[in-house]
């Protein structure tokens, strides 16, 4: 396969498990993308007590929503957080890149980078060695990924080698594997969004 049959493979399988896929030019393009999904989706839902936070009326699962809405990006730069802190001020959110544990009652988005996309199932692979970058990935409403059109590749065989090289620096490493948004049907073979992570998924490919 082409480079390019590769990307819209991949592109054609995440869609299929509703991710929804955008194709931008850079960073400055994706920061503006995630600012402008937080400013239109609907507050976090607080699941769990968080001493301190105003709530806001009670969202669809008869839980209080969170009135400031919180953004996580904990593998960005310091240059591209402050950007990002920057946009985020002016729209009223708080944007975080570190101390997620403090507001696991619900983040409105996640922002996260994939180090490898698979085009024969649409996944990505995430490190995740970081506690703050996975519970990005974990515990926002909306999760974002970021993924170079370069690192996608035909299928999990083709990425043993990124696996293997991962394990051999560190023993203790966690990588993620994410398809889609947060799906199960565990309960009387109901289908369900969001029960074990993010009710949405979006990846941004970046030309190189």
């Amino acid at each position: 396969m082409t480079h390019q049959e590769l990307v819209d493979a991949f592109s054609a399988k995440a869609q299929a498990v509703n991710a929804t896929v955008v194709t931008l030019p850079g960073m400055k393009e994706a920061l503006d993308y995630v600012v402008e999904i937080c400013v239109k989706k609907a507050p976090a839902e607080m699941l769990a007590e968080e001493p301190g936070t105003e709530q806001g009326p009670l969202g669809p699962n008869k839980v209080p929503t969170r009135v400031q809405k919180v953004m996580a990006a904990p593998q960005l730069n310091d240059t591209d957080f402050a950007a990002l802190e920057e946009a985020c001020k002016a729209k009223g959110f708080l944007c975080l890149k570190s101390g997620l544990r403090k507001y696991l009652a619900g983040i409105d988005l996640g922002l996260s980078f994939a180090e490898a996309g698979v085009a024969a199932s649409g996944t990505c692979m995430l490190n995740t060695d970081n506690e703050d970058a996975r519970l990005a990935s974990m515990i926002s409403e909306i999760s974002v990924l970021i993924l170079k059109k370069s690192a996608i590749y035909p299928d999990l065989p083709s990425i043993t080698q990124i696996l293997r090289a991962r394990m051999a620096e560190n023993p203790a490493t966690y990588t993620t594997l994410v398809t889609g948004p947060s799906r199960t049907a565990d309960i009387e073979r109901v289908g369900a969004v969001g029960v074990h992570g993010p009710l949405e998924m979006h990846i941004i490919l970046l030309e190189d």
